[in-house]
């Protein structure tokens, strides 16, 4: 694994169909370069988007009526800054983890809240690929206007992101991501691209679809200074089983304690809230 992230507790769950893992990560120099560049990135994507959603609405609208109608998309807001760095974070935790990406929600919305599975991929298991689903969660302000234990407010958060995996919910987002891959060959088909790999993708989800074979994690990311051992053992402890998930779906719960988190979350703000 990556050195940035150093696995220090492990706890097994549930009698086994589930486990919790507790990392460090120093968030401090190049990383914090590279979050800010990333939520600039986000930013890249969401003004694409707007050039699009302008021009879609321009064409509908002198189809229609004539008339220019300009649809535009809001600015970034705290909660969605703090939102897309959790995601941010989370992608490159899982990628230091060897799995193959195959949609980071945030790299195709450059917001954390649109609907859907925050990050898909694939990782090898011996000779066959598994599907694995991660959501993130980012506690900034809870952590630090809290009046309770932070372990509570952590617990609350793996059980949040253990019922977005809720199974129906998770065959629907999956099936909607099947639909955005489509959409991605069919326009590389249109333009002579590389489309070789987007349809393995697509493949592997079908078949993972019928086969109902894949994984589950929650990654919940929180500034060192409101973290211990003692943190992780208790936000992990006492959380039901995830029955609504299905029963062969083994569920993972990361809980990554981050050097200087809320810093760095806070200067980000400073310098991108409104951004769109």
């Amino acid at each position: 694994m990556d050195k940035r992230y150093n696995k220090l507790h492990s706890l097994v769950l549930w009698g086994g169909v589930g486990a919790g893992h507790y990392y460090h990560l120093d968030i401090n120099g190049d990383f914090g370069v590279f979050v800010t560049n990333q939520v600039k990135e986000a930013i890249r994507v969401r003004q694409e988007r707007r050039k699009e959603s302008n021009r879609r609405a321009v064409v509908k609208s002198l189809h229609e009526r004539g008339v220019e109608i300009i649809d535009q998309l809001s600015g970034l807001d705290e909660n969605d800054l703090i939102g897309l760095i959790g995601e941010i974070v989370a992608n490159d935790f899982v990628v230091s983890l060897d799995i193959e990406p195959i949609l980071p929600k945030w790299q195709y919305t450059g917001t954390s809240k649109s609907s859907g599975i925050d990050f898909v991929g694939r990782e090898k298991l011996g000779d066959m690929w598994e599907l694995t689903l991660y959501e993130a969660k980012h506690l900034h302000d809870e952590a630090r206007n809290a009046e309770t234990e932070c372990y509570t407010l952590i617990r609350a958060k793996f059980r949040t992101g253990i019922d977005e995996f809720e199974d129906e919910k998770t065959k629907l987002n999956l099936a909607n991501v099947l639909i955005q891959l489509g959409k991605f060959i069919r326009f590389g088909e249109a333009n002579k691209s590389d489309i070789s790999l987007a349809k393995k993708h697509k493949d592997f989800i079908s078949s993972s679809l019928r086969s109902d074979r894949y994984r589950v994690n929650v990654v919940a990311l929180v500034d060192a200074k409101y973290c211990s051992e003692t943190t992780f053992e208790q936000s992990v402890s006492q959380i039901s089983s995830p029955l609504e998930v299905g029963k062969d779906h083994l569920v993972l719960l990361n809980l990554i304690k981050a050097e200087s988190l809320e810093k760095t979350t806070n200067k980000v703000c400073e310098s991108f809230v409104g951004a769109v």
